[in-house]
């Protein structure tokens, strides 16, 4: 399997001029078929960096999207600044966001929950 890597950092919407407060991470998508620099501001939510990057790897829209610090293993918070959770120079993998179901319409949920 070969990877797919786009050179050229575009910047994520936010994201400052020369000067600011920006920097560059490189994400991949879950397979490593694909992986791209791109340039955030560290102010920026991880939610609208996680859209730009699903964006420009044409991962599927019907698909919610998460980041994963590829260093810690960390799932990054959607809400919070992408600056607050990781370092410049950060790998990130666009993964998946899953629901396993525990529990959530599972046949015999209901009698386990009167035990």
């Amino acid at each position: 399997m070969t990877s797919q890597t786009i050179p050229a950092a575009s910047s994520v919407p936010g994201a400052s001029g020369p000067g600011g407060d920006a920097f560059i991470l490189r994400a991949s998508n879950v397979t490593g078929t694909q992986e791209i620099p791109i340039e955030v501001d560290r102010a920026t939510s991880v939610g609208a960096i996680t859209e730009s990057i699903a964006h420009r790897m044409s991962l599927p829209d019907d698909v919610a999207w998460g980041l994963r610090d590829d260093d810690s293993s960390a799932f990054l918070d959607d809400t919070r600044p992408i600056g607050d959770q990781v370092e410049p120079g950060a790998h990130v993998t666009a993964i998946p966001k899953t629901h396993l179901g525990a529990g959530i319409g599972c046949p015999g949920q209901a009698a386990r929950d009167r035990v």
